[in-house]
Formats: C-alpha cells, sequence, structure tokens
C-alpha cells in the first residue's frame, strides 16, 4: 500500500478526529494552553505534592489508525544574512537546521538538538531539479518513532530576492508498504538571496524493514513542476543508543484497567505503549527527581495508545522509575488570572506560583540572537511555568525551547527566548490558572527501571 501526504490539505476536509490531531500538533508550536496547567491546579486543590506537567489529551485519537490522510503544518521564516551561502555543498556545511526549527516553531519538545550533537541523521545530498529550481534533501533521521528530513531548496538563474511568499512549497510524501496515520509540521527558512531551507518533522507508527520515504514536490513558491526525491530511512545510529522495556504493569481507574506494555528511550524520543479502552483520560510522565517529560505526539486505535514524550534529562540519564500520571479531564472548567513582576536588573526576582509556592529568577542573559532566563521553583508543582516576557507596547514573548533542569538537587531551571525587541518597560508574566470545581484524583503508576548498571 502506498501512504501519500498532500500538503494542500486543509483541516476542515479531515474527519472530526483527525482535525482534533492537528490541533494538538499545533499546540506543539504554540505556547502551552490554560488547559495545560491541569495538573498544577489539581496540586493547587488537592495540596498534595506531586509535580505539574504538561497533558497529553488522548480523547479521539484511537481512531487515528484508521486514516490515511496525512496533515501537514507550514512555517515560513527569514534567516540572517549571515547564513548565506553561493553553492549547495557551502549551505549545506553552515544551515543549523535543528537550531533553526527550535528557533522558529516554539513549544517543541526538547531532544531534537541530539541529532546534532550525537550525529544520529544520515547524509544522503540527492536532489532533482525542474524549472530552474533545485530541491535537495541534505540529510534525514529516523528512531523508529520520528522522521526528521531536512532540504535546501536553491533557486537557479535568478537575479530577484526571494519573499516569504517563495518560500514555500506543495509537496505529498509517502512510504511504500506502509499504511499508518503520520501528523507532519515543517518550518521552512530563507537562508539566502535565492535559497530557503526546510525540516519536515513525521510522526509515524511502525514501518516496515528497510523503509524509503518519498517526497514529491508540486509545487515551489509560485512555480509549478516536478521534484521527486526518495531517500532509504534507517535507525541504525539511534537504536545503538536505544534502550526498552516491558514492565507489562497494570492498574485500574474508574473500573478499567491501564497496562503499561513498553517504555522506549530512544536519544531524542521516550515513547509509551499503553492498553487502555477508558476514554477521555490525559496522561503524563515525571522521573525519580520529579522532572516532568514534555508530550511530543501520540496515536491509537482499538484500545492502544502510543504516547511520545521528550528524551530523559541530561542530568538524570538512567532514572530508576518513572511514574505515569493519569487522569480523567471530562468536565473540567478553569479560569485564568495573570502574574506580573517588573524587570529589574537585580536578582533574584520572586514571582507568585503554584499552591502557594513561587519561582525565583536568578539572571537574565540578553544575548545576540536570544534571550535566557534562569530561575529556581521552590517545588515539583512550580518547576516548569508558563513565563513570558511582555514589553512596554504590550508584545509577549513565549519561550521558544522548553525548561532545561540543571541541577538534580533543587528545581533549576534554564529558559530560552528569542531575542527581544526592547527592554524598556519589561514584564515577566507568568498565568495561573484556578479551578471552578475541585478536579478528580489522578491515578499513579510507578514503573521500576532496571539499566543493568
Amino acid at each position: 500500500m502506498t501512504l501519500n501526504a498532500n500538503h494542500e490539505k486543509r483541516e476542515s476536509e479531515f474527519p472530526s478526529d483527525v482535525a482534533k490531531a492537528v490541533q494538538d500538533r499545533v499546540k506543539l508550536l504554540t505556547p502551552p494552553s490554560s488547559f495545560e496547567y491541569l495538573w498544577y491546579l489539581y496540586q493547587q486543590s488537592n495540596r498534595g505534592n506531586q509535580k505539574a506537567g504538561h497533558l497529553l489529551k488522548s480523547t479521539k485519537r484511537r481512531k487515528w489508525i484508521l486514516s490515511l490522510n496525512v496533515v501537514v503544518l507550514c512555517l515560513v521564516f527569514v534567516f540572517g544574512a549571515g547564513m548565506i551561502s553561493q553553492t549547495f555543498g557551502a549551505t549545506l556545511k553552515k544551515i543549523p537546521f535543528i537550531e533553526l526549527l527550535y528557533k522558529h516553531s516554539g513549544g517543541l519538545p526538547n531532544g531534537l538538538e541530539q541529532i546534532d550533537q550525537k550525529n544520529l541523521s544520515t547524509s544522503v545530498n540527492l536532489s532533482a531539479t525542474n524549472k530552474d529550481i533545485k530541491f535537495s534533501i541534505v540529510d534525514v533521521f529516523y528512531d523508529g518513532f520520528q522522521i526528521v528530513i531536512n532540504y535546501e531548496v536553491d533557486f537557479l538563474n535568478t537575479q530577484t530576492k526571494l519573499t516569504s511568499e517563495d518560500a514555500t512549497m506543495n509537496y505529498d510524501y509517502k512510504i511504500e508498504g506502509a499504511h499508518p496515520t503520520m501528523i507532519s509540521t515543517h518550518v521552512f527558512t530563507i537562508t539566502g538571496d535565492h535559497t530557503f531551507v526546510g525540516t519536515t518533522l513525521i510522526d509515524t507508527a511502525t514501518l516496515p524493514d528497510h523503509p524509503e520515504i518519498t517526497m514529491s514536490v508540486n509545487q515551489i513558491g509560485n512555480t509549478k513542476g516536478n521534484w521527486k526525491v526518495t531517500v532509504p530511512l534507517s535507525s541504525e545510529k539511534s537504536s545503538r543508543l536505544t534502550t526498552t522495556f516491558h514492565p507489562v504493569i497494570s492498574a485500574a481507574y474508574k473500573n478499567k484497567t491501564i497496562t503499561v506494555k513498553k517504555i522506549t528511550f530512544t536519544p531524542v524520543t521516550t515513547q509509551l505503549e499503553i492498553k487502555s479502552k477508558e476514554r477521555d483520560l490525559s496522561f503524563k510522565i515525571k522521573d525519580d527527581l520529579e522532572t516532568p517529560f514534555e508530550y511530543a505526539g501520540g496515536r491509537g486505535g482499538n484500545g492502544e495508545h502510543f504516547l511520545s514524550f521528550s528524551p530523559v534529562s541530561l542530568i538524570n540519564p538512567k532514572p530508576r522509575f518513572l511514574t505515569l500520571v493519569i487522569m480523567d479531564t471530562s468536565g473540567v472548567t478553569v479560569n485564568q488570572k495573570n502574574v506580573y513582576a517588573d524587570y529589574t536588573d537585580k536578582f533574584p526576582l520572586t514571582m507568585q506560583g503554584y499552591n502557594g509556592g513561587f519561582i525565583k529568577i536568578t539572571n537574565v542573559e540578553f544575548l545576540a540572537d536570544t534571550t535566557i532566563v534562569y530561575y529556581e521553583a521552590s517545588d515539583a508543582n512550580n518547576q516548569t511555568p508558563f513565563l513570558m516576557f511582555q514589553d512596554s507596547s504590550g508584545k509577549r514573548y513565549s519561550y521558544n525551547k522548553h525548561p532545561i533542569r540543571l541541577s538534580r538537587d533543587t528545581f533549576s531551571y534554564k529558559l530560552q527566548f528569542p531575542k527581544l525587541d526592547s527592554v524598556s518597560g519589561l514584564k515577566f508574566l507568568m498565568p495561573i490558572d484556578v479551578f471552578e470545581e475541585e478536579p478528580k484524583k489522578p491515578l499513579e503508576i510507578k514503573i521500576p527501571l532496571n539499566w543493568g548498571d
């Protein structure tokens, strides 16, 4: 069977279940919504000691597997002139694809940077040229759960500088012999007068042995044509750094059994395979230091849930156990209030948090192309706040990478933001939600991990 993905599809053309999947994927490219702080608020009302974390809303995902459609979401950005290259070969050595992806997409889970740091992608440098436009796939990454394709487009024999309208593509992709549902996201970045690059992320189910993916482009900018490139996918590099556990641990929730069948740790992904026929459940995981894992995508069907999260943290690469936290999210209503604090160059700066806690901002670095905030949380409930900047014009800046924990002993983090236009009248802003009714108590399943060390 051939799986086709058409970039020209629109969300409204898909069944409600697939449209829901698109909306969930959009949330990964934007700051977290207030609903994602349900866990914080549960702690606020219940006064427990569990930590906060992002939610995976699994409602309706069980039907994704029945669809063969792929939805593509697009962002286009202009990169600095310092990255301009006159030749394809020279450009490949300079384009930091994953760095650009994080810089411009915002909200993607941590871990993709491991692809570059550990040299996990495979260089292919395959291309097709048509209508004086060259489309080249530079390299690919595959770990069994996620595909990352990096490519460059070069407009040949033209003197006109590219605009954001030129830096777009309509394309299909297909995998022979496979029929899983796949949801993809891509970001295009202009890198020179006549070049732009792109990265496509694809979440996928299990693929056949030795899979090959074909990208077929039928339009670049305003030019219609035919560019087709087929590349092999191999998980060989990542498999050497992948560990799989089969805990087969079960617990009862709402008179239904939930079973954790499998956990796989790759360099960029943590995936859980869960068996449950219960509806309207949200899942999160945390390690033995109470560090949360960010949700990175999911799919399901016939009582099976396949949940992807960020990889293990750098400070705790082999946790002694994970805790799966499960909550019924049906009928939950929250209100929101904003907490502000004026930016000063005096630290620490303390902001009110959840459940009587706080975060203490200890430093801010205004760098050439990014802004880094360092903070320490009073407790596990407050370690991953939805912190933003707001300048004097009212413009708000959200982080473009999730918080990175820096210490095993304290809830110390760093948080990366884009470069700020101005520091005049700068404020910190942190939304806090409030329940209208006390939420239902979650279920926690402790999953021991024996790494054999």
